[in-house]
């Protein structure tokens, strides 16, 4: 009871924070040292930040990043830029379309080649290690929907694949990508597959 009293008086001109309200101003100096990481800390956790790849005084040891959303992006950047140097067309990213003629059913596709605004490439990448039958089941709709024969999905690991759909004319192509690659073979490897969608 003593500590927490004598704690009480130390703390009797700490006051509690207000949302979305200013935050105090304070400044490092030899009284506040032991407490200067906890209040940078406090700073960024109550203004919902965190460190970013971008010019700043914000230093951490630790960075969090979503696998598969990193994958999926990489695929659609890397692969797009190398679409466009194959020839006429355009590559767009989170391509959004319907599967049936009401458009009640939304689709979002990573990446379709266009040429004269009619799709001719669509795809869709996967960080997983290896074939999911949903994924087929998922690029057969796309196929369908966008009036394309061939699709193509794009794997973090596992073995190239091909699958001709039974009474159909469509053919799902599996690709991977081996992530342990340096940055120009593995570039190389998009620029093959870049030109495998666009037929040269």
């Amino acid at each position: 009871r003593r500590r927490l009293n004598a704690l009480r008086t130390r703390l009797a001109d700490v006051a509690t924070l207000v949302r979305s309200g200013q935050l105090p101003d304070w400044r490092p100096n030899r009284l506040n040292a032991r407490y200067h990481a906890a209040l940078r800390l406090a700073e960024v956790v109550w203004e919902a930040t965190s460190p970013e790849h971008a010019p700043g005084s914000l230093t951490a040891t630790g960075f969090l990043f979503t696998p598969s959303t990193i994958f999926e992006k990489f695929v659609a950047v890397a692969l797009g830029r190398a679409l466009a140097k194959q020839g006429p067309g355009h590559w767009q990213p989170k391509y959004s379309d319907h599967l049936d003629e009401a458009s009640a059913v939304s689709m979002e596709m990573d990446l379709v080649w266009t040429v004269n605004e009619t799709p001719v490439a669509v795809v869709d990448a996967k960080y997983k290690m290896k074939r999911n039958n949903d994924n087929l089941y998922q690029m057969l709709a796309y196929c369908t929907a966008l009036g394309l024969q061939r699709g193509h999905l794009v794997y973090a690991l596992g073995k190239a694949e091909r699958h001709r759909v039974r009474n159909s004319r469509v053919e799902i192509v599996c690709h991977a990508l081996d992530l342990t690659e340096q940055p120009t073979p593995l570039l190389a490897r998009i620029d093959a597959l870049a030109r495998e969608l666009t037929g040269h």
